[in-house]
């Protein structure tokens, strides 16, 4: 019989790696918004397209594989840990005597803009949940 995988699947894993770069990104603007009075401070982002095809292309390695009923599953190399994301620093000319780069009203656009990516992939994963536990339930009747 086939295994059949309802939790390590290809829509799981892109959602969980979607999930961890949106995290990712609300750390790096978090930051920017703590350092909006530090002089000097250059802000940066991550770019989440990027980072997220970045991560997606690092599943593919190696992974173990059981040989004997007993042996339990080995994880693959992409997932320990959380993805590698590329952050970006904004160089560009500071509007600020203080030489420093941070927008605030930019910052916390960009972080209503991840919070709403991140709840969209947040109810994605819900979603999956909760017809998985219909089928389960169901199937008891």
């Amino acid at each position: 019989m086939p295994e059949v995988k309802i939790l390590d699947g290809p829509t799981m894993r892109t959602l969980e790696t979607a999930l961890d770069v949106a995290s990712a990104r609300h750390q790096v603007i978090s930051n920017n918004v703590a350092h909006v009075n530090t002089p000097g401070f250059k802000a940066a982002d991550v770019d989440f397209v990027s980072s997220l095809e970045q991560a997606m292309a690092g599943r593919g390695g190696l992974a173990g594989r059981a040989t004997r009923a007993g042996h339990l599953p080995i994880p693959g190399p992409a997932s320990i840990g959380p993805p590698l994301v590329a952050q970006r620093v904004d160089e560009g000319v500071s509007m600020r005597v203080d030489g420093n780069s941070v927008d605030i009203d930019l910052e916390m656009a960009k972080m209503a803009e991840n919070a709403t990516m991140y709840n969209t992939f947040a109810q994605l994963v819900w979603s999956k949940f909760s017809i998985l536990k219909y089928v389960i339930s169901e199937g008891r009747r």
